[in-house]
């Protein structure tokens, strides 16, 4: 050793304050994500299960957001559950049910639109059902979902179209209604994409009507995104968040295959109809989240079918559609 002094080092009060803050930014947790509770319908239709794709792709978790989504089989299941405050955002229920419940003054608010025309949407029977169209239906049981589900409404106006009156039945999903028209319980069944493809393909059933064959339903909202007004005022961000993350998904979806492998692994289709499915009955257009396309249309059939006891006033209709949009900047 050299014999010189050794020199106690005291750090410096700057040095030892930067330090405790590193520590403590070092254990501090990460922002936990916000969660929220989704309702949707229909498990396995495209335009309502790719908020699972988007999910799984982690486009909701890049925005901050966490979810648990409860599959329903549409109209009136989520909106109860969204007048009920059970749940947070309802995917796609009909507009006819958005309309009934805004009226009546449930706490609810549409946020967008979900589905505009149709095309995804058919009816069918039996391939030896004597019934070639819904002009041979008079009297008959025709199928849609749930009551306020957009099948309900687009029934109705195809056989207003038809100009016949038939029993509209709620049947539930396409899967169960597909088992009571085989069994002979049902004589004009709903569905769409894919379940009933491979029956139609093997010609046990045939198609009768396409959700667009009547005039104006391919520019009419006939599904919206919708929820509790409580949340509306309380988390507003969320929304703006979670719209952001939809639309996100919808561009992705329609950018390549990716979403559309995920699609046809849950329905245990092959990737080309898959795509097809997209393509054709699922345009990227219809999943447009603005505007509420051909509302007066809604508003008619809703008054024909007593959800409504009269139109929407000028101030109505402006207050039903305030927030749709609000979100998208």
């Amino acid at each position: 050793m050299s014999g010189l002094p050794i020199r106690s080092f005291t750090p410096s009060r700057r040095s030892v304050l930067q330090g405790a803050g590193a520590a403590l930014i070092a254990s501090r947790p990460a922002r936990a994500a916000d969660r929220m509770r989704i309702v949707s319908s229909q498990k396995g239709f495209w335009d309502t299960t790719l908020i699972l794709f988007g999910q799984q792709k982690g486009i909701f978790a890049d925005n901050g957001l966490e979810f648990d989504i409860i599959w329903t089989d549409g109209g009136a299941d989520i909106q109860q559950s969204i007048i009920a405050g059970s749940t947070d955002f309802g995917v796609a229920p009909g507009i006819l049910g958005a309309l009934s419940a805004f009226v009546k003054g449930a706490p609810v608010a549409v946020t967008n639109a979900a589905m505009t025309g149709s095309s995804d949407l058919f009816w069918y029977v039996r391939a030896d059902s004597p019934i070639r169209s819904l002009a041979d239906c008079a009297g008959k049981t025709v199928a849609f979902s749930r009551p306020g589900a957009s099948s309900e409404l687009i029934a109705a106006t195809l056989l207003d179209h038809a100009g016949v009156k038939a029993k509209l039945v709620g049947a539930g999903g396409p899967g169960a209604t597909l088992t009571q028209v085989m069994s002979g319980q049902l004589d004009v069944g709903w569905s769409a994409p894919t379940v009933g493809l491979a029956e139609e393909r093997a010609g046990q059933l045939r198609v009768i009507a396409r959700g667009n064959d009547a005039p104006g339903l391919a520019t009419q909202t006939v599904r919206v995104g919708m929820t509790n007004t409580r949340f509306l005022t309380e988390r507003a961000d969320s929304l703006r968040r979670l719209l952001k993350g939809i639309q996100q998904t919808i561009e992705w979806a329609y950018s390549g295959d990716e979403a559309v492998q995920m699609y046809a692994d849950l329905n245990r289709i092959d990737l080309a109809t898959g795509r097809q499915a997209r393509d054709v009955n699922y345009p990227k257009a219809a999943l447009a989240l603005a505007p509420i396309g051909n509302l007066d249309l809604s508003i008619a059939q809703a008054v024909k079918d007593k959800r409504l006891s009269a139109p929407l006033t000028p101030e109505q209709t402006r207050a039903f559609t305030a927030n749709v949009g609000r979100f998208l900047a």
